[in-house]
């Protein structure tokens, strides 16, 4: 079997390489797209008007949220962008590196160790990398013998060169191969945290995009005598003042209404009390 270095394959792994890196290109430019959408996002929404407090209600909850969604979208962002542009740098995976990971049971050139030991004709005729690095050191020695001839010097010489252009095939085989390594665990990676930016988004687009705010009911110095305000949506009305006599509230929903001055007289509670029963007033008894 021939051990020659295979040109045509050196060809097909730089090919290889460029495609792997052109696809980190693409995760690169589609990260950085989303957070260019975020930002972009973050103008048209209403986050300059949420209210500033302890989170205790929804409201002032929202502002927190919106922050807190934001940091979680652009730092997986920026993570994703930085995982990515590591694939972009320059890689090369040396036979002594290959040497040192393949007597090691955890390795960043685990995959790459295997590899090769699942497919040992990568070794160049070799079954180890120590050994081809044993060969080359035992020729270098006996080309240094101040006893070798010419002659053998140079047969030597072709012999090295050739062992050099295996290694070389060898440390292209392994740079490809944690490339390849390299990226799918930046896959995982950034499986992981598109996950985490999809939570920051939905949550910052939640937060900082409160519903409108209901119209609120004026009914303040209101004549609502025998009104039927039955399930009636009064919700932060202002009630001031207003005459209620003999009016039915019952189920009304009042939270939030202001009630200050109301006429109660024989006026059903949203409880479905009587006011005249509870010292004429409703107050305590709007649900």
């Amino acid at each position: 079997m021939s051990t020659d270095p295979d040109p045509g394959g050196v060809d097909a792994l730089e090919r290889g390489n460029d495609r792997i890196r052109d696809a980190a290109k693409w995760l690169v430019a589609s990260a950085a797209a989303v957070g260019a959408a975020m930002l972009a996002g973050s103008q048209l929404s209403s986050i300059g008007e949420l209210p500033l407090g302890v989170p205790d209600s929804v409201d002032t909850a929202r502002l927190w949220v919106a922050v807190l969604g934001a940091v979680a979208g652009l730092s997986t962002v920026v993570y994703a962008i930085w995982t990515a542009v590591q694939i972009l740098l320059p890689k090369l995976v040396l036979v002594s590196d290959l040497n040192e990971a393949w007597g090691q049971r955890r390795s960043e050139l685990g995959a790459v160790v295997e590899h090769f030991r699942r497919n040992p004709k990568y070794l160049q005729g070799f079954s180890a990398p120590a050994d081809i690095i044993a060969a080359r050191e035992e020729l270098i020695a006996a080309q240094r013998e101040p006893s070798t001839a010419d002659d053998v010097r140079t047969q030597l010489a072709a012999e090295i060169a050739d062992l050099d252009e295996r290694i070389t095939a060898i440390e292209d085989t392994a740079t490809h191969e944690a490339l390849k390594s390299q990226f799918r665990r930046a896959l995982r990676k950034l499986l992981l945290a598109t996950a985490v930016a999809a939570v920051g988004i939905v949550a910052f687009a939640w937060a900082a995009n409160p519903p409108a705010a209901q119209p609120t009911a004026d009914l303040r110095n209101a004549r609502l005598v025998d009104a039927y305000l039955r399930d009636a949506d009064l919700r932060n009305a202002k009630l001031d003042h207003a005459d209620l006599t003999n009016a039915d509230l019952t189920g009304a929903d009042l939270t939030g209404a202001s009630i200050n001055g109301v006429i109660w007289r024989n006026t059903i509670c949203p409880d479905g009390t009587n006011s005249d029963d509870n010292r004429h007033t409703c107050a305590g008894h709007l649900s």
